[in-house]
């Protein structure tokens, strides 16, 4: 087998690895090899919806979604890369008085950490908001106008561009079997050997399979989602993301001229679109009765990552070993998390980012999206 002497090695060309690749690059680190098993963005990253939202519930969370917007906001005129921003906002809405209080508790943090746009709304505002909703039975919903979703790819396209530009080398289709600790370094065996200084593991959930023989298991695996493009529906106007936190995570998406639709609960998930297709209209005759008869143009299925808190899986494994592992959320927190560890790797940590509390060995809490721990069956 061919043997590669390298300087780092990231695994995974994901939105994680491609943005630790060109971070580590940024910052002077030498002779970087990605490499990904199929193509780059074709894992995690490609079965998300790609929302970029400011609405969670604790500081370091609305940070690096404040972080995460930024990025997205600015991505084609800092790497000169086209990746559309479309800012249709985001709303989150309950019937239910315990989970209105959450909202409530949710939106004083994101104040508090600077995100001053939330609004919270009456039903009345909801309705006025999507007019397709049935405000009836409503409590209140948190809306974030300047929220919005993005094409994950399209940041994965930059920062391979950019990395590239640094000197960082890219390779697809290089499946890392196992990773071995040896004198003179980190052995990564694929289709040849890589010995390297350093390794950083951000294979999503291929890395669950790389850290077991190094101690770690980590609660995370792919999971399958279905979800669907409608026909075109233009007579709402654009409307912001929208899902419904007490009936099985309903959700509705404006994808260009059309509506991406989903159940994003796992109580349980549709497990195929004829499940999902009846799921969503239940749950639209309650809520939205107009989309019930929505024609649909597209049938998607995705394999995201699933597990633990949702929150990540980031830190040192071993002397010179790192990990980046998302169980959600990955595309708007996935790069300034990734800018924070490279900032770590390097020896220059963030002053301001202390991405501590999600240590790779810690153990997780509980779930913080609302719409898996409220849901209905």
């Amino acid at each position: 087998m061919t043997v590669e002497l390298v300087g780092t090695v990231v695994i995974g060309g994901g939105i994680a690895g491609t943005a630790m690749a060109y971070y580590l690059a940024r910052e002077g680190v030498p002779d970087i090899v990605l490499v990904e098993g199929n193509e780059y963005g074709s894992g995690a990253t490609a079965g998300s919806f790609g929302n970029v939202r400011q609405q969670f519930g604790t500081p370091l969370e609305v940070e690096c979604s404040r972080r995460g917007l930024q990025f997205w906001k600015s991505v084609e005129d800092t790497f000169d890369s086209p990746s559309p921003f479309h800012e249709d906002g985001y709303l989150l809405m309950t019937g239910d008085d315990n989970v209105a209080e959450t909202l409530a508790n949710q939106a004083a943090v994101q104040r508090a950490q600077g995100m001053t746009n939330v609004q919270t709304l009456t039903p009345k505002e909801i309705a006025e908001v999507v007019p397709f909703i049935n405000p009836e039975g409503l409590v209140c919903g948190n809306y974030t106008p300047q929220d919005g979703h993005v094409t994950p790819q399209d940041g994965v396209n930059a920062y391979v561009k950019a990395a590239r530009a640094l000197g960082a080398v890219f390779r697809q289709h290089w499946p890392v079997t196992r990773i071995e600790r040896k004198s003179d370094g980190w052995h990564v065996i694929g289709p040849s050997e890589l010995v390297a200084q350093r390794v950083v593991v951000a294979a999503g959930a291929g890395s669950r399979d790389l850290l077991i023989p190094f101690g770690i298991t980590l609660d995370m695996r792919a999971a399958k989602h279905v979800s669907a493009i409608s026909e075109p529906v233009t007579k709402y106007g654009r409307v912001p993301t929208t899902i419904d936190l007490d009936l099985n995570g309903f959700a509705v998406e404006q994808e260009g001229d059309a509506f991406a639709l989903a159940m994003l609960g796992r109580n349980p998930a549709p497990q195929t679109h004829e499940e999902l297709f009846e799921m969503f209209a239940e749950a639209a005759a309650v809520r939205a009765p107009s989309l019930i008869e929505l024609g649909i143009a597209h049938r998607l299925t995705a394999y995201p990552i699933m597990g633990g808190d949702g929150m990540p899986l980031v830190g040192e494994v071993e002397n010179d070993m790192w990990v980046i592992a998302f169980t959600g959320h990955g595309v708007m927190h996935g790069p300034p998390v990734a800018e924070a560890l490279a900032m770590t790797i390097v020896g220059k940590p963030d002053q301001t980012l202390d991405i501590s509390a999600w240590d790779v060995r810690r153990a997780p809490g509980e779930h913080t999206v609302l719409w898996r721990r409220h849901g209905t069956s």
